[in-house]
Parts: C-alpha cells; structure tokens; sequence
C-alpha cells in the first residue's frame, strides 16, 4: 500500500502541467547536438561506472548478510531492455554506489567481523531507502516487497540474497542514523558526480547570453506539513521549557487573545501539553499565495504546520531539464530572506567549481541582504519586484525617476529603453531615443529637450545598477534590476527557469512529500534529501535512456 496521498485539484493540475512541459522538452531535446553527444551509451562508454562521490572512498571487505557490487552496465545495450526498463533503474546500472560504503560504516556505527548479528551491507540498505520513494511505500510494505517475488530484481540490484532480506525496523534504523551533514550533502555530491562526467554544462547555453557566462540557478521555497498534527498554531520555543510558580511558562497563545494553556497542571510541567514534542521545530504559517506584501490568493492561500524546504535547482537551458543542487529544511514560519544568503554561500563553497551567472527567484528574495551577496559575486539577480503602493503615484515615481516596472524615466517622464547590459560592471544601458518627438499628444516641455539632437539618435543614457538613487541621495534596490522586468529579454531569463525550480516541487508533491513522513527536523531532511536525490537519478536516466534509444 503507498503512503501517497491523492493529489488535490491543484496539485494535479501542476502535475498534468509539468507533464505537458516534459513531452515538449522531450521533443525540443532531439535536435540538439549535444544531447546525443554527452548522454548517449556510446558518449558515456569510457566513463561508466560512474562512481558516487565519498568522503572515505576507501574500499575494503567484512562479513556481512547482503554485499552491493555495481551490477554493470551491460543491460543498458540491448535496446529493448533498456526501452523498457524505468528511469530509476537505468540510473542504478550507471551510477556506482560502492565508494560509500566505509562511510556509511563510520556514519551507522555497524561492527564488522565482530560477535553478535551479522550486519547488511549498508550501500545495500542505502539504496533501500531510495527505493522507498521510488514505489511510495512504508517500511513494513518495502520489506515485504523486497522479500516477495516482485523484488527478485531488486535484491539482484541490492545485492540482497533470496531469503535474507532486511526487516522493516532494520532500514528504519540505518535511515535514522545517517544524519543530516550526510544527507544535506547527497545532492551537492550527485552534482559534483555529473561535472566530473561532463554532463553538466560549465558556460551558459542560452542562446542570448555570452558563451563565457556561467551557468544559472534558480531558487524556491516549498511548505510541508509535519507529520504529527498540530495541536496549537502558537507554539513556540518557550513552550518547551520547563516551567515552575517561581518561573511560570509565558503563553504566546494566551498573549494574542487564544485559549492557550494556563500550564499548571502536571502533565505541562516539562512541556505544554499543546505542543507537537516528536516534531519540536514545526511552526504554522498562514500562507498568503501570493510573494507581494499585502495580498492573498484566495484559491492557494492556507495553514500551514509544518516546514519549510528552499531548493536551488541548476537549470540546463538547451536540453530543458535541471539538477537539484542544494536543499534545506527549516521551520514553517522561517524568513526566506534569511534562508537564502545562507544557502547561497554555503552551495558556492561546497561546489566552488560552479560558474554561477544569474540566480532566479521570485519577489520572497527581492531584498537588499539577499540581493548585495549576488552582486559582490558577479551574479546577475532574476528576482521577480515587489510591488508597493507608492508604484502607482505618477507624480511619485517621475521625482524618483524609475517607473513601476523599474524603468528609468527621462526628465518629462516617459519611460525610456533597454539598450543593453554591460557583464563587466553589472549595469544597464537605458537610453530615450528620443521618445518624446514621438508622442500623438506632446507636452509643453517636450520642444526644450536638449536631447533632441539628430545626430544622437540615442538621446538620453542612464545606466542602472544594483540599486537606483533617489534626489536626497538614498539607495533604494527594491526595483532596480539589470534585466528589464517582464519584458520579453526578463521572461527568457526567468521563465524556463523559474518552471524548472517549480518543476522540482511537483515531484515533491507527486511523491507524496507534501506532508513529511518522519517525525522531526532530522527525519524531514532525510526525506527531502532522499527525495531530491532520487529526482536527480531518475532524469540522469531519463536523458541516457532518450539519448541512447535517439543515437541508435
């Protein structure tokens, strides 16, 4: 039976959507050249297996009741096995996992060749747990799979013997002992596998951007339910305090007018009898729907208990798919403008080798702390605006002299044009061209212009960088942005992109991640990593598999 819930109304719809957007890519993919050169069997023949990054590599042997070796990638070159196998399957026959097998002894504490029980191979239970996500089953059910007829082909794959098979609580254990340093870093070292190999670009490949630029990466937050329920939407970290009459336990519940807890009964003594103490770091958060202060979706909006994911995903703008390069887990109610300078820093140092050229958001990151690190980096900000009331004030905006949008004005107030970007000193070019001599209806002041010159078809110039300058002198970053804000030159930049980031949380959903299914922070960044590391292996053999059957 799989823990999947049924897709919402919603919810389906974005996954017929991104199944629409995954034929269409897939089509699109067969006339690039480089698809077939880098993906294709024949592309990877000198470079398989492909061997799963470790910390200690270091190979070596102990007595154990099930034993992984890499099954060889042999199968793969009988087209109509390789036709018909499932993209997970293909991923495994091309990805070694073995290097991460003394690591995983470190990390689960397992004896070898010691008294007692003899222990599984850990590489074996590790791929169990992908497993898990890949049929959406719970452990008892994946335990009976893997024992029963259907899982023949897995224990081959496991290297799990007929009648030895592990039982539900013994991959119930080894997923909880990994930790979350290990298992943050599953998708960082999947990335760091596919550059070695090649099959991910290092310049940019969009068509309108210098060959000499980077790569992108697009960003996006992600809410999940915790798995217990919530018993009070005002929980917070005091609630889990001990209280006594001398030091009674503050009530943020009873401060903002709710019921709450009075806490002096026996049973609140440790804690508040409302809190969740098997998920201690879920928050509620009343999701608006909406990135603009100030107004709510009504069709989206909701409460949310539960977590918060930030992904950052790399997108691969010729052969439209992306990698899941980065995730982290963090309490419902957390600042995305906290989160994401953190999870920038720390992707540029685990992965220093990535040419970063443009970060996409949306308008959660549209700050000044969030904005400034992708400046000082040469990056350049796709980051959605953020709208404010003072937009909509003519007056206003041509004092300050950049319109809603964040189009520069001229002195009379019409909007001037794009003329560029300079990738050196990460700024625009507007110019006016002259645009009021062309006005049905023009102002009185529009003759004086002393931009008028024939000679300067250009007129005006201004150039914009990270931030614009008001007349009293104060900077003000909140629409300033190098590429013109939904223009036609935005909306490449951003839009395949941001679908892509978007595309990752359909899976999530899909997969049945919407609500967590391991209780606490740790066993909800299990899940996410394990989840975000399966949709990594399942389009790496998804494009060998396209590629390969497309080359022959």
């Amino acid at each position: 039976m799989t823990l999947r819930r049924k897709l919402c109304a919603e919810e389906q719809a974005e996954a017929d959507n991104q199944d629409k957007q995954e034929q269409t890519a897939h089509k699109l993919r067969e006339t690039v050249e480089r698809f077939r050169t880098t993906f294709a069997l024949r592309a990877l023949h000198d470079k398989l297996p492909l061997r799963f990054p470790s910390r200690s590599p270091e190979a070596f042997v102990f007595r154990a009741l099930s034993w992984y070796t890499h099954p060889g990638w042999e199968r793969l070159t009988t087209l109509k096995q390789l036709a018909n196998l499932s993209a997970f399957h293909v991923a495994l026959l091309l990805v070694d996992f073995a290097p991460l097998r003394s690591e995983l002894v470190a990390l689960t504490g397992i004896h070898l060749n010691a008294p007692g029980q003899t222990p599984f191979d850990p590489v074996s239970l590790f791929l169990c747990c992908l497993l898990r996500w890949e049929k959406g089953l719970g452990w008892k059910d994946l335990a009976k799979r893997l024992a029963g007829p259907e899982g023949a082909c897995w224990r081959r794959l496991f290297g799990f013997q007929q009648d030895c098979t592990p039982c539900a609580s013994t991959m119930r254990a080894f997923h909880n002992s990994l930790g979350t340093t290990f298992n943050i870093d599953l998708c960082p070292r999947f990335v760091e596998l596919i550059h070695t190999a090649g099959l991910l670009p290092r310049q940019a490949t969009h068509p309108h951007t210098p060959t000499d630029r980077g790569i992108p990466v697009a960003a996006d937050g992600m809410l999940h339910e915790a798995h217990t329920t919530m018993r009070c939407g005002q929980v917070t970290d005091t609630c889990y305090q001990p209280t006594s009459p001398q030091q009674p336990r503050p009530c943020p519940a009873r401060d903002k007018g709710f019921d709450g807890c009075t806490c002096t009964e026996e049973v609140c003594r440790q804690r508040c009898r409302f809190t969740t103490p098997r998920d201690p770091e879920a928050r509620l958060i009343h999701y608006t729907g909406s990135n603009q202060d100030g107004q709510e979706n009504s069709s989206r909006a909701r409460n949310v208990y539960g977590y918060r994911s930030y992904t950052q995903v790399l997108p691969d703008d010729e052969l439209h798919t992306y990698w899941v390069a980065y995730t982290s887990l963090n309490a419902a109610n957390s600042d995305e403008r906290v989160i994401m300078p953190n999870d920038y820093a720390h992707l540029r140092q685990r992965l220093p080798d990535l040419h970063i050229a443009e970060f996409v958001a949306d308008a959660a990151v549209g700050y000044k702390g969030c904005l400034d690190p992708l400046y000082d980096d040469g990056v350049i900000p796709v980051v959605a605006i953020r709208h404010d009331k003072s937009d909509t004030d003519q007056d206003a905006c041509k004092v300050r002299g950049y319109n809603h949008n964040g189009y520069p004005l001229c002195a009379h107030g019409y909007p001037m044009l794009f003329n560029g970007l300079d990738y050196q000193r990460l700024r625009a070019c507007w110019t006016c061209r002259q645009i009021c001599t062309r006005q049905l209806h023009p102002k009185s002041a529009d003759a004086d212009c002393p931009f008028r010159d024939p000679d300067r078809p250009l007129g005006m110039t201004k150039h914009v960088g990270r931030a614009f300058i008001h007349p009293d002198g104060s900077k003000h970053e909140r629409l300033a942005r190098l590429l013109p804000y939904n223009s036609s030159v935005w909306k490449e930049h951003y839009g395949a992109r941001k679908n892509a980031v978007e595309g990752r949380n359909s899976q999530i959903a899909r997969l049945g991640l919407k609500r967590i299914w391991s209780y606490g922070l740790e066993g909800a960044v299990a899940d996410t990593s394990f989840v975000d590391l399966l949709i990594n292996l399942r389009t790496l053999g998804r494009l060998v598999q396209q590629a390969t059957l497309l080359d022959t």
